[in-house]
């Protein structure tokens, strides 16, 4: 292998673990709701030492009216971020979400499933980035 090939690769090889982290920080942002209900979602990293077997943490705050009002906190893997909500009643105060980039971690859409601590299914919705 000849030094200039050695150069070419290991820069391509750096290049892109830089990609892959660049793309992970592009989950980050705000994100409407695709239905009218009029919810706003902003999704922003926590900035804590990074979890063992994840990406990062993630804080999700949602506004709008009525079940639109939760704060929430999650670990993300990839495209897909886990995490639990809590909310004040007449909506279910715990909640676990599971948020999916549906194109990869730069997609503009965002699909977020809610369930309730029994695992029931309480609501799906998409959101795109603003």
């Amino acid at each position: 292998m000849t030094r200039t090939s050695f150069v070419f690769k290991s820069l391509l090889v750096s290049s892109l673990l830089f990609a892959g982290q660049t793309a992970l920080a592009q989950i980050e942002g705000v994100y409407k709701s695709d239905s009218d209900d009029g919810c706003m979602v902003t999704i922003s990293e926590i900035n804590i030492p990074a979890p063992k077997f994840g990406d990062a943490y993630y804080r999700i705050e949602s506004r709008g009216v009525a079940a639109c009002m939760w704060d929430g906190v999650g670990i993300s893997i990839s495209t897909n971020l886990a995490g639990a909500y809590i909310t004040l009643p007449p909506v279910h105060n715990r909640v676990n979400i599971h948020a999916r980039w549906l194109f990869g971690p730069t997609s503009p859409k965002v699909e977020i499933i809610q369930r309730n601590a029994d695992g029931e299914h309480l609501l799906t919705g998409t959101f795109t980035r603003q």
